[in-house]
């Protein structure tokens, strides 16, 4: 795949890369990935052929006709590529589907979510989502804004620990913990009734919607020692077979820690409607 034709080699030491367009915006880069937020309805078929295949090299059943319905309901896709502008990774995002936001919260929905594994490790991903954060709650700064995160495994969960100081569910229980519960009840039940469990916590399909592969399942027993992991496996320990943990997060500047606050920051001086 070409790289853009509008992209400029010029990286500032944050580690954003300036577009010319005629109004300032960015993409993330990371040693030789990059980051980019677009619309989802500019994909191309050969774009979404390359995300599914990603998607297939690491999760068990998981159709392509699944992978594209869950893309249909996303408004905004971004994209990770490599020096090669080879697609190595991607992460999705829908803004209040199903009409799950209200008049004093807007909800952010993640979905599909990989990273090829040769590229793990890498930060690429955690500073663009951080980064596309800022640019959505910059959008509409009239409300509260909550991450809805429906975590298939114990690599997804880790993000709230290392990114965040509060969220829900979590071993060390916040005085915030019952209202979170409450808007992830209010948000599951509105996109994935019936399949919501509230008394588990956890969204589990009648048939599944796709499961990690067994060799990355049992690297999750392998590291039950993190009290986070430990934790995950007790509240979801059906994800061998696809149950997904749902976990709320509050999003603002304050709750984000680390390089996620800094990319957040930078995302909140840029427009979302540059995208």
């Amino acid at each position: 795949m070409q790289k853009p034709q509008n992209h400029i080699n010029v990286v500032d030491s944050g580690g954003i890369q300036a577009t010319n367009t005629k109004t300032l915006s960015y993409h993330v880069v990371d040693q030789n990935l990059t980051y980019t937020l677009v619309k989802k309805t500019t994909l191309n078929q050969a774009q979404k052929s390359r995300m599914y295949e990603l998607m297939t090299q690491n999760y068990i059943h998981h159709t392509e006709d699944l992978f594209l319905k869950d893309l249909d309901k996303k408004q905004y896709v971004g994209l990770v590529h490599d020096d090669q502008w080879e697609i190595q990774g991607f992460t999705t995002y829908a803004i209040n589907p199903s009409n799950c936001g209200t008049d004093s919260y807007n909800i952010i929905f993640s979905g599909d979510t990989i990273i090829n594994p040769t590229h793990w490790g890498t930060q690429i991903m955690s500073k663009g989502w951080s980064y596309t954060i800022g640019m959505m709650i910059k959008s509409d700064t009239s409300k509260n804004w909550y991450w809805y995160l429906m975590s298939k495994g114990h690599r997804t969960y880790l993000y709230l620990p290392l990114f965040f100081k509060e969220f829900y569910p979590s071993p060390y229980p916040s005085a915030n913990d019952l209202a979170l519960s409450i808007i992830a009840d209010q948000t599951s039940q509105k996109m994935f009734h019936p399949y919501w469990k509230k008394d588990l916590g956890i969204i589990r399909f009648d048939e599944s919607h796709g499961a990690l592969k067994t060799e990355m399942t049992e690297a999750t027993f392998k590291k039950r020692n993190s009290p986070y992991i430990s934790f995950f496996l007790d509240r979801n320990p059906g994800f061998v077979n696809g149950d997904e943990l749902v976990c709320i997060v509050p999003l603002t500047p304050e709750n984000l820690i680390r390089s996620a606050r800094e990319y957040c920051d930078l995302g909140l001086i840029d427009d979302l409607e540059n995208v």
